[in-house]
């Protein structure tokens, strides 16, 4: 992809770029501490207990300099970066990133989020009046309606397979899921990791028993990439979409889909611009002038997690989170919404059983406990009960968790 005629052309040989993601960045020696340890290589305010990273992500310094280093540096000759040194760039952060989830670069696009991504796929899915697509009782607002606009539009049907919540035992997510398949089903929509309940599904199980039966499968992983271990190839679905801002530490306006060589001629971005008839990669590569670097500040975001290294987080961050759950249910008295097995870097547990819940009343609370407490946590409503969903990264600690739990027990006796 490029914007002049000469399509072959690419950056001079050599060129230095601020982020360039083509090598990893030496790791630091000895690895930086964790909680306390680690809150000053973010921006957060210092007086915040923050336990809602799974939201929007929270910006590491490093990857914040580097790219406004990259944004100097596109400002010093904007016309030839877009022009000349951009499709490179963006080329070497799809590989880079590949690697990191078990794909090639050439079957993975950058796209500015994970609903765009999968608006992506639902807009250029062909439905036929009588075509069954199916997702559960867990699946994000957003990606919801936008399967509801496509299904009415093609005169298809949307069954939502009912997921138990709370739930124990993994296997009733992948016996929900399959009982709702037919004969007529051409698309199961499935999260890996659900937003509300904070529930990692038994995906390599699900879409086993999808391409047996012989149904696409779109993969909302909207929460995966840095939480969760991630090897596409391997995984068999048709499309995975991901957000690279949550948990992997990428700006905002980073997410990226994947899609199977067989599937990737029929999937198109919902912004058609020059090149959309030049394959998959061309027809995402350029949705047109936007700000680009935080496609490019992917690698950055990598080489900060790896200062740590991926197994130190995942042992430090998924034990906390587990310890911290267990914690705040007894403490109020209640239960998880999920066990350890279900569990990434974010959990739920539920809050004393009261008058059916409402989404506005779930609101009104998480602000009490910024407004009163000064604690960051999201509350759902969900099956009619309010859900605590809290969430572990690099830079918290245990003691935050029960700051949660007393601000809680405080404004529900109010």
């Amino acid at each position: 992809m490029r914007l002049n005629d000469d399509r072959s052309a690419m950056e001079p040989e050599g060129a230095a770029h601020p982020g360039d993601p083509a090598k990893p960045a030496p790791a630091s020696d000895p690895a930086p501490a964790f909680g306390v340890g680690a809150r000053g290589l973010f921006m957060l305010e210092p007086e915040a207990v923050y336990l809602n990273h799974g939201a929007f992500g929270a910006s590491p310094r490093p990857v914040a300099e580097t790219q406004a280093a990259l944004r100097t540096h596109i400002e010093r000759q904007p016309s030839r970066f877009m022009r000349d040194e951009l499709p490179g760039l963006i080329r070497r952060s799809a590989d880079r990133l590949g690697a990191y989830v078990g794909a090639r670069g050439e079957d993975l696009v950058f796209l500015d989020n994970a609903t765009t991504a999968m608006n992506a796929v639902l807009r250029s899915f062909v439905l036929m009046p009588g075509d069954e697509v199916v997702t559960t009782s867990h699946c994000y607002g957003a990606v919801l309606r936008t399967l509801e606009f496509v299904c009415d539009r093609a005169d298809a049907r949307l069954i939502s397979a009912d997921v138990p919540f709370p739930i124990h035992d993994p296997g009733a997510v992948t016996e929900a899921v399959v009982s709702a398949l037919s004969a007529r089903t051409r698309l199961l929509v499935i999260d890996h990791a659900t937003s509300k309940t904070a529930l990692v599904f038994p995906l390599e199980e699900i879409v086993a028993e999808a391409r047996e039966r012989g149904v696409a499968v779109l993969v909302d992983g909207a929460h995966a990439p840095g939480m969760l271990p991630l090897d596409l190839e391997a995984l068999g679905a048709d499309f995975y979409a991901a957000n690279c801002h949550k948990w992997l530490g990428a700006p905002r306006g980073a997410a990226m889909l994947w899609a199977t060589p067989a599937r990737q001629p029929y999937v198109r971005p919902t912004t058609i611009s020059h090149f959309v008839a030049d394959g998959f990669t061309a027809a995402f590569d350029w949705p047109g002038t936007k700000d680009f670097t935080p496609w490019l500040c992917t690698g950055a975001a990598l080489d900060f997690r790896a200062r740590w290294g991926e197994a130190a987080i995942a042992e430090r961050c998924g034990g906390l989170i587990r310890e911290a759950a267990r914690q705040i249910a007894r403490d109020l008295g209640t239960q998880r919404g999920g066990p350890d097995s279900m569990t990434g870097f974010m959990a739920t547990v539920a809050l004393p059983e009261g008058p059916p819940a409402k989404p506005a009343e779930a609101d009104r609370l998480r602000r009490r406990l910024l407004a009163e407490e000064g604690v960051e946590a999201d509350v759902q409503a969900f099956e009619g009960r309010l859900w605590v969903r809290v969430c572990a990264y690099l830079y918290n600690e245990a003691a935050e968790y029960e700051r949660l739990a007393a601000g809680l027990k405080r404004i529900l006796a109010d």
